[in-house]
């Protein structure tokens, strides 16, 4: 049984899927762990026993929080890009691909990532991580007037 281009097909639209999946679930811990970062933020700047101590430990915490949401918004990226690229071997190998396959590539290509794996998940993530970061340690570091 000879195994063809549908069945490839299928197949890598089945593991994109699920790459998407455990991307969501990922997205949503990161989410919450941002929620808590900020909490932990506030509740430093508000209590009136924080020491330096505690302001490096709940900067720290936020720091390692937007480092790991950074890392898990560029796999989510990379999910893409290895589909496409698997697509495109596909294509090279002398199947024929749907067009639905062929808009992803394009899209793929054009609006997140020319070919090869990402090394960071793109503009808007990365600008959004940066805000995070900043609100957390203005929290933390910023003075009270």
């Amino acid at each position: 049984m000879e195994f063809g281009s549908l069945e490839y097909q299928l197949a890598v639209w089945n593991i994109f899927s699920l790459g998407r999946i455990s991307g969501a679930m990922i997205g949503i811990g990161s989410i919450l762990a941002i929620w808590l970062a900020m909490r932990i933020a506030v509740a430093t700047r508000n209590s009136p026993e924080t020491n330096l101590f505690a302001k490096i430990v709940s900067s720290a915490f936020g720091v390692i929080v937007v480092i790991f949401s950074f890392i898990s918004y560029t796999e989510s990226t990379a999910t893409y890009t290895n589909t496409a690229a698997t697509f495109e071997r596909i294509k090279a190998a002398g199947f024929e691909v749907s067009p639905t396959t062929d808009n992803f590539i394009d899209y793929v290509r054009t609006m997140i990532s020319s070919g090869d794996v990402p090394s960071y998940p793109g503009a808007l993530p990365t600008l959004f991580l940066i805000v995070v970061l900043l609100i957390i340690l203005g929290q933390v570091w910023y003075p009270k007037k």
